[in-house]
């Protein structure tokens, strides 16, 4: 890429793009062998070197990156849930369907002695004693994520026949959260890369996956309290919503300590924008199935438009996130150079 600053625009390739051209898994070992991560990271650089360097993609001589990570699984596993791994997947969680006297006696997790954290903690340590030093975060999911890993799809029902135990429940979601970030911040200094790469690392990110499913006067009431409460105890907060944003957008800016929104494809980017104000840093993603099945010039006018709706640009980006097998490189390429081009900062 060229030296005018301009708007970042991130590419991130789901695991079934990796297994499926390279044959790099993202099954169990990936997550339970630091050594195999950090080699598995070093040839993923290289390959995006190869394959798209000359678009400012990749690393040609990649040093190891000590990471860890664990997708949102952790607290789910933490609490009792099955956790499917899979070569071309990331780690699913699959609900507990707990009742409500079920969910009531829940308490707050040991964290230190509970698998699989206690095995990532001695990861940390080896990583630490190798390399010096370790990156990355352990993503805490979000507060109605992990509501509904333990109740189930019963947990939207909840919501209007007994609100009361919605409220218990989300509250122990979000200590559960606040523990976890808590013992892992001071060992990494990093409370994001597990969830978006393009938010600033020492930011506290919430991963907000299941909002859009839920009306925004149900957010005003189930989601903004317990935002509010991480917002005010994890502090500079961050937001990864999934798909539009447009339902939330004005509750989102009711959001303590606020500074970072992440929105998905589908959202008036320009409308979260002046609802958040200009001091939020925002990323905009472009849709997955568009970077697959659209032209270049339709890629590149999905690109144009983002950048236009992005004032002001100095704190503004665009992620083409979760690109699957089977996108064509030129779309890559040509997002790259459109953003280039086009989201001219300076």
């Amino acid at each position: 890429m060229g030296n005018t600053k301009h708007i970042p625009l991130g590419v991130g390739f789901y695991p079934d793009w990796w297994y499926k051209n390279y044959g790099i898994s993202f099954g169990r070992e990936y997550y339970y062998d630091a050594d195999y991560r950090v080699d598995s990271q070093a040839k993923m650089q290289k390959i995006l070197y190869d394959r798209f360097g000359d678009v400012g993609l990749g690393n040609k001589d990649p040093e190891p990156k000590p990471l860890i990570t664990f997708g949102m699984a952790m607290l789910p596993a933490i609490c009792g849930c099955e956790i499917i791994f899979k070569d071309d997947a990331l780690p699913w969680a699959m609900p507990l369907n707990l009742s409500k006297e079920a969910c009531d006696k829940l308490t707050l997790p040991d964290l230190i002695t509970a698998s699989p954290m206690k095995e990532m903690l001695e990861q940390i340590t080896h990583l630490k004693s190798k390399y010096g030093k370790v990156v990355g975060d352990i993503n805490t999911t979000g507060v109605q994520n992990l509501a509904l890993k333990l109740r189930g799809d019963e947990f939207y029902i909840d919501m209007y026949e007994d609100p009361e135990f919605c409220h218990r429940l989300l509250n122990l979601c979000t200590q559960s959260m606040i523990a976890l970030w808590q013992l892992v911040y001071p060992l990494t200094g990093s409370g994001a890369a597990d969830v978006t790469p393009m938010c600033d690392p020492s930011i506290y990110c919430v991963a907000n996956c299941t909002v859009e499913q839920i009306s925004g006067d149900t957010y005003l009431e189930f989601g903004l309290p317990y935002d509010n409460i991480l917002g005010e105890t994890l502090q500079p907060f961050g937001i990864h919503h999934c798909g539009s944003l447009d339902a939330v957008a004005e509750h989102y800016a009711k959001v303590k300590n606020l500074v970072f929104m992440e929105a998905g494809f589908g959202t008036d980017f320009a409308r979260a924008r002046r609802l958040l104000g200009p001091h939020i840093a925002f990323n905009a993603r472009i849709s997955p199935v568009l970077m697959k099945n659209g032209s270049t010039e339709d890629i590149a006018a999905a690109v144009k438009d983002a950048i236009d709706q992005g004032a002001p640009r100095e704190n503004y980006s665009i992620d083409t996130v979760g690109l699957t097998h089977g996108v064509p490189d030129e779309n890559v390429r040509i997002a790259r150079r459109t953003v280039e081009e086009y989201g001219i900062i300076s």
